[in-house]
């Protein structure tokens, strides 16, 4: 049977982007980003950066008893700015990982069937020294051996290995030569920088290698090791300058993810947050755009990967952030983590903290892009990937819906992975969408009910307003404002996304009108069987005129009609086209299609026929050499 799909050469239509991280299709990504947002976004990076090395050089001259450096009971700090006066110093975020997040099932051998470790896949890790690179965990596995760790800023004459780099980067791709040290991507490769001018490097790595996600655990704590406090009490649960300029990055290059600690200042205690027990997030943590971990205390798993436990580890740093949005996003296990460390090239130690149970989860995000590529021949929007994990986390049955230690909950790998399988038969839904200015976007599904349904929406905002200095500050950092709504088969009933209450952050989360997070929830129990259709509006003018943002729905027995799947499986990009149009889409069969380009005033401008051997269809056309416009 043949299948005919024609493009308009206008491409009014979704920009999605398909890759396998080689060096032509990491040129795919790069071709996409647009250079006047880049000149703009570097210019931003590189004020808030001098500005700030500027602030600390001066308090160092004046103050030359005051060292840059310090170790307090053998942690080390390094100042990282000066506010009111006072330096403000950062410092690090101190096999039974991969299982508590499911991460195991993926594995080759794992139980899906799926075979992934991280191969030909790449991440980035920010640390304040870096990974032993010759440790026997990093090896390849080939003789003579080489390392997949490159330490891209190490100098020999300043800069050291230390244990917390190389247990992080351990926690993601170690091999296993220590069958209980094995890492979530452990074929992966990593590129490993000192904390200094991270912003820069991680803008350059996604400039040049297309940088997917980068790990950073590391922060501004409450406190310091001896009881005294180092962050000002604005600060925490501040959307800082920091917080706007990592959202700046996110929105200028929506691929890319950055996964961080939540901190460990969860026994902290200070006067002046928005409760007691909450708020102490500090810096890019109150981002809008990023994954912040906390860290779960050992969860217990069934061999069949059912959530059996959850607690919180008691240091894990609590949200909110001082709008109301859900922070921490997710919990990955941080808890007594043995993995590589520095002292040798066969060393191990077991750690502890939001800095292990950051990896956990950086690590298996990555395996979940591998697998989407693997299937569709392109790559997750940041926004998709982070809906999707909060979409299908494992909540804390204590606090139904998301809440200021979890988040959205456990990350759950493996149901991940068993949506991105589903999307792909019509079992369940991942859509990359537009919202333009004044527009409503609808989508009906039917089910068979019983089970719980959800339905996720989660955007890539730009950057919100500067609130650094404003105590408890309740002004959302939220710009462009969606919402979501599911209409039951009646049409009488329709249900609204969870949300947190900031002045009572005591109680449980709450469904009605959110006005804070971009990432919205639908959760129904037990839902009856028919057909629900789907609203996704905004409230005021979105900034840009237009908005993209990621749909994932499942259901009980969820089913889309033929040409709503093969319309959401079928994609093109870049938009605007440069000189090569790339397409892809899944057939509801094998057999031959043919591929038609017209003109505004529909005259046909090129035709080829496709003779695919496979349901999955992918190619790219030389535009060239046809008129602009």
């Amino acid at each position: 049977m043949k299948y005919f799909y024609a493009i308009n050469i206008l491409f009014f239509l979704t920009v999605n982007i398909g890759i396998s991280q080689t060096q032509s299709e990491k040129k795919k990504i790069i071709e996409t980003y647009n250079k006047e947002e880049v000149s703009s976004l570097q210019s931003f990076i590189d004020r808030v950066s001098n500005e700030r090395n500027l602030r600390v050089e001066n308090f160092l001259t004046q103050n030359p008893s005051v060292d840059r450096n310090k170790v307090i009971e053998g942690q080390s700090y390094q100042i990282f700015d000066v506010l009111d006066g006072e330096p403000i110093y950062r410092t690090v975020d101190n096999v039974n990982s991969a299982i508590a997040t499911r991460t195991n099932f993926l594995h080759n051998g794992g139980g899906l069937g799926l075979n992934l470790e991280g191969q030909n896949m790449n991440l980035g890790v920010w640390e304040e020294h870096h990974a032993r690179n010759t440790h026997v965990e990093f090896s390849n596995g080939t003789f003579p051996p080489a390392s997949r760790v490159t330490l891209a800023d190490y100098n020999s004459g300043s800069s050291e290995f230390s244990d917390h780099a190389t247990h992080v980067s351990g926690t993601l791709i170690a091999r296993g030569a220590d069958a209980f040290a094995k890492g979530m991507a452990p074929q992966a490769s990593l590129v490993c920088y000192d904390w200094n001018n991270d912003s820069n490097e991680v803008e350059a790595e996604i400039q040049t290698n297309a940088l997917l996600i980068s790990n950073q655990s590391y922060g501004v704590p409450i406190y310091n090791s001896q009881g005294g406090q180092n962050a000002p009490t604005w600060m925490m649960g501040c959307y800082n300058i920091d917080a706007q300029l990592w959202d700046a990055i996110a929105y200028t290059y929506p691929y890319y993810l950055q996964v961080l600690s939540a901190g460990n200042d969860g026994q902290s205690t200070y006067t002046g947050g928005v409760a007691s027990g909450y708020d102490k997030l500090t810096g890019d943590k109150n981002a809008k755009n990023n994954l912040v971990v906390a860290n779960a205390a050992n969860p217990s798993v069934s061999s069949e990967g059912d959530l059996l436990s959850l607690t919180i580890n008691s240091s894990s740093s609590q949200g909110p952030s001082d709008d109301g949005r859900v922070k921490p996003d997710i919990a990955g296990d941080g808890t007594s983590v043995y993995s590589s460390t520095s002292g040798s090239n066969t060393s191990y130690g077991t750690f502890t903290g939001t800095s292990m149970a950051s990896p956990n989860v950086a690590g298996s995000l990555l395996l979940l892009q591998q697998y989407y590529n693997s299937l569709h021949g392109q790559f997750l929007k940041a926004a998709t990937l982070k809906g999707l994990v909060c979409h299908t986390a494992d909540d804390d049955s204590s606090k139904p819906g998301p809440d200021p230690f979890f988040g959205w909950g456990l990350l759950n790998s493996k149901r991940a992975a068993e949506v991105i399988q589903e999307d792909t038969s019509g079992g369940s839904l991942i859509s990359e969408l537009v919202l333009n200015q004044g527009e409503m976007y609808t989508k009906s599904f039917t089910t068979t009910g019983g089970s719980p349904l959800q339905v996720t929406i989660c955007w890539t905002d730009p950057p919100g307003g500067n609130q650094s200095g404003s105590l408890n500050s309740t002004v959302p950092a939220l710009v462009n404002d969606l919402d979501v709504r599911l209409k039951d088969p009646g049409g009488f009933i329709i249900h609204m996304p969870w949300k947190l209450l900031i002045f009572n952050i005591n109680s449980p989360a709450i469904k009605g009108d959110n006005v804070v997070d971009n990432i919205e929830r639908i959760d129904v129990d037990a839902p009856a069987a028919g057909t629900y259709t789907i609203e996704v509006t905004h409230k005021g003018t979105l900034l840009n005129s237009s908005q993209d943002f990621s749909l994932i729905v499942t259901a009980p027995d969820f089913s889309l009609s033929n040409d709503e799947f093969l319309s959401k499986n079928f994609k093109v990009w870049p938009n605007p086209v440069k000189d090569q149009l790339y397409y892809s889409f899944k057939s509801v069969s094998q057999g031959d299609v043919n591929i038609e380009i017209t003109d505004i005033n529909g005259r046909l401008v090129y035709k080829n026929t496709d003779k695919s051997l496979s349901s999955f269809i992918s190619g790219s056309i030389d535009m060239s050499s046809f008129s602009k416009g």
